[in-house]
């Protein structure tokens, strides 16, 4: 930021005070696609089809690893992401696993990460690839309106028997609408392989080249993914795998995934989320300080931003009396002067009851604080907000935050922010920060306050930036700084 804003702050107090900060996030929709707002990626559902046999333990590992930040990336960039994973293993199988298993499709990345730690590669013989394809279709709940997508790994093909009834269920999962992939373990695939043709296969598979052994794909796999309407890849390392799950997650084609996705970066953002879990914990959100009350509402509540950037942010530039914390909680039951900041976050205008509104006033006329962020810089939202805010407080108006408001300067001084004029455009400009505010009457003295703070430019989409893409409007360090700054003044004013 060219020296405009300083590095750090601290502010030396324990989060007591009974202000309320009321953050509303409402997400609206523009008639274009855009690239990296999740609310506008769509929502998709992941099913791993995993052969789990004694040769596929690198694979398995992989996912093990990784499922989580797989998941937290594509959501990242997506309205919703649910992942489902059929384990299959082999007809023979007699050990302590179980040779055939399901986890129905969730969006808890902790419950699906659970369900693959517990596994363990183990047994040899025909892999049961009929059954994984078969459960896909009947035993997955499917949504309606999502984008779905099954991807089907392993690194041993049906025997012929079985594939005229692999080839009709992967027509059948294509005619609902499911895409099937096929990735090939190639580390162990080459080996195991053997041509339909018959012939030395032996002698065939040893005269592969490296690259051959690298890039090699079952030939089956290849077929199955045709019939499936998706993509037949192989994976030799866990760095491949990780690619060819981000692209099928995102949509993307063999030529389009390798030049955005980088994996080295994933890879480099993936283990510093690994140390910012240990650090901060998600178990003490329980027994934190609070500081988010997140207001449940019967419309589209539930924002897209990541809370985790924005908590452990806060964590750090500000002396909290123990790590911040986010409940959910209802607007109707709950003791809002609990929570020094409410927030509500939605695709649509919520849907409250007139008691629920005359809460919330008296709340914000008590000596609450309202903070307001238009997803996307939505242009509809932005006259219903104003309109709202009008019909609530008619002798008050909203009014652009000038230049030299202490609040540019109350944590981070900040003079100019890095944004994008346009969502998603990654054109990231030296601008005017864009914040508006409304005065109401200190309840103490009856002194102006400065009572709501709206950002019409998407500042929630900054808390955390993605390895898959630029932030929708702010560059990450300035967008937390600015929402730092608004926090801070909530807190401390």
């Amino acid at each position: 930021m060219g020296g405009a804003m300083s590095a750090t702050f601290k502010s030396a107090f324990s989060v007591c005070s009974v202000l309320s900060v009321v953050i509303l996030t409402f997400l609206f929709f523009g008639k274009s696609a855009l690239g990296s707002c999740p609310c506008n990626g769509g929502d998709v559902e992941l099913a791993f089809l995993l052969d789990c046999s004694g040769s596929m333990n690198h694979t398995l590992g992989t996912l093990q690893e990784q499922i989580k930040r797989i998941a937290e990336a594509l959501n990242a960039q997506l309205r919703t992401v649910r992942v489902a994973v059929v384990v299959y293993r082999t007809e023979e199988y007699r050990g302590a696993q179980e040779k055939f298993e399901v986890l129905d499709f969730t969006g808890d990345r902790a419950e699906v990460n659970r369900f693959l730690q517990k596994q363990r590669a183990e047994g040899g013989g025909e892999e049961m690839v009929e059954d994984a394809l078969h459960a896909a279709l009947i035993r997955l709940t499917w949504s309606a309106g999502a984008r779905k997508v099954a991807v089907l790994m392993g690194d041993e093909q049906p025997k012929p028997p079985e594939q005229g009834r692999c080839l009709e269920w992967a027509k059948a999962l294509k005619q609902q609408g499911i895409a099937l992939h096929a990735v090939t373990a190639s580390q162990s695939a080459w080996i195991y392989y053997i041509p339909n043709s018959g012939g030395n296969w032996k002698q065939q598979l040893q005269g592969l080249s490296a690259e051959e052994k690298r890039t090699f794909k079952l030939p089956f796999f290849t077929e199955l993914a045709a019939a499936g309407g998706g993509l037949s890849v192989s994976s030799w390392e866990s760095k491949e795998l990780i690619l060819w799950l981000l692209a099928f997650g995102l949509g993307l084609n063999e030529k389009e995934a390798p030049g955005k996705i980088d994996v080295n970066k994933y890879l480099e953002w993936s283990k510093q989320r690994d140390q910012e879990e240990t650090a901060l914990p998600a178990a003490a959100a329980a027994a934190g300080t609070p500081l988010l009350g997140w207001l449940r509402d019967r419309s589209d509540w539930k924002s897209t931003h990541h809370f985790e950037g924005l908590l452990e942010y806060l964590g750090k530039k500000l002396e909290l009396s123990g790590p911040p914390a986010v409940e959910v909680l209802d607007l109707a039951a709950a003791d809002l002067a609990r929570f020094p900041v409410l927030y509500l976050s939605g695709r649509r205008a919520p849907t409250w009851s007139f008691a629920q509104r005359q809460k919330l006033k008296a709340r914000l006329e008590a000596g609450g604080f309202l903070a307001v962020d238009a997803c996307c810089a939505d242009e509809a939202f932005d006259r219903a907000f104003r309109e709202a805010l009008a019909e609530l407080f008619p002798a008050a108006k909203l009014e652009r935050l000038a230049p030299e408001h202490p609040l540019f300067s109350i944590g981070h001084r900040i003079g100019k922010v890095r944004r994008s004029e346009k969502p998603c455009t990654g054109e990231l400009k030296p601008l005017d920060p864009e914040l508006y505010g409304l005065e109401l009457p200190d309840p103490h003295g009856g002194k102006p306050r400065l009572a709501v703070v709206y950002c019409p430019h998407d500042l929630g989409g900054s808390w955390r930036s993605s390895p898959l893409g630029l932030p929708v409007m702010y560059a990450p360090e300035d967008g937390l700084a600015l929402s730092a700054n608004i926090f801070l003044w909530a807190l401390t004013k």
